[in-house]
């Protein structure tokens, strides 16, 4: 039973990550976007720069567009109070992957455009394919007896660990209770019972107890641990962070 506990997280944390943004190295961004209203005031270039700066290799040759990447669209959702503009990601098979809105207080329609996009941008990963969950199930997956003969003693601390990475704990906000789920060494998993997708998903940083985290609509932001209390910092339409605290019960 743990085993197949253990394999179906396993396989919820793949299917999350499968859709990353940041797996992707290149994006594909049309030489005019579909809604004509977002081909003023200069987005294009903002889209260009920001994304480069994030470290993908920008396509604009449609003939080069391949399975390999995303394409980037910026529809203008503006309304008569605030410039707005969406920021979609999505695969060859026209799949969305991510939405990402951006909100501005400017009034004016070219500055205010731009720094929505901006805002928008901000939710996006920077670019690091690599497959890090293939790497993680294959692990799982291996057993301990197809490794190198060990003494008995080895044996029985190698066995000692591995419980230890699935052990579930709860945390809540207050409002909602979740499952902290170990995955690895450098991850884990925030996970509603009631949901198959993970709330949110945990990958070490350089810094200790500082964690990139993927929210389950896509979106990237920080976690880390705060007096025995893990915080994300949620992301805003309008570019800023609430501090959520989950306590353990």
């Amino acid at each position: 039973m743990k085993k197949l506990l253990s394999f179906s997280l396993l396989m919820i944390f793949t299917t999350a990550f499968s859709q990353n943004i940041s797996d992707y190295q290149s994006i594909y961004i049309p030489k005019e976007f579909a809604d004509a209203k977002a081909n003023k005031y200069g987005l294009k270039d903002v889209l260009k720069s920001k994304l480069k700066a994030k470290k993908f290799v920008i396509v604009e040759n449609a003939a080069e567009f391949s399975c390999e990447m995303l394409k980037a669209e910026v529809s203008d959702t503006s309304n008569f109070i605030k410039n707005k503009v969406q920021l979609s990601f999505k695969d060859c098979n026209d799949k969305v992957i991510a939405n990402y809105e951006g909100k501005s207080g400017i009034k004016e329609f070219e500055p205010g455009m731009k720094e929505a996009l901006q805002f928008a941008l901000n939710n996006v990963a920077v670019s690091a394919p690599k497959s890090t969950e293939t790497t993680i199930i294959k692990e799982k997956s291996e057993p301990i007896s197809e490794k190198t003969p060990e003494t008995k003693g080895e044996n029985s601390n190698l066995k000692n660990e591995t419980p230890t990475e699935n052990k579930a704990e709860s945390f809540s906000n207050g409002t909602f209770t979740f499952n902290k789920i170990t995955i690895s060494q450098n991850q884990f998993i925030l996970a509603n019972p009631n949901n198959s997708v993970p709330f949110a998903i945990f990958k070490t940083s350089t810094k200790k107890d500082v964690y990139h985290v993927q929210l389950e609509n896509g979106s990237h932001t920080l976690g880390y641990w705060e007096n025995g209390k893990i915080v994300i910092e949620i992301p805003n339409s309008d570019g800023s962070y609430t501090k959520e605290e989950f306590l353990k019960k």
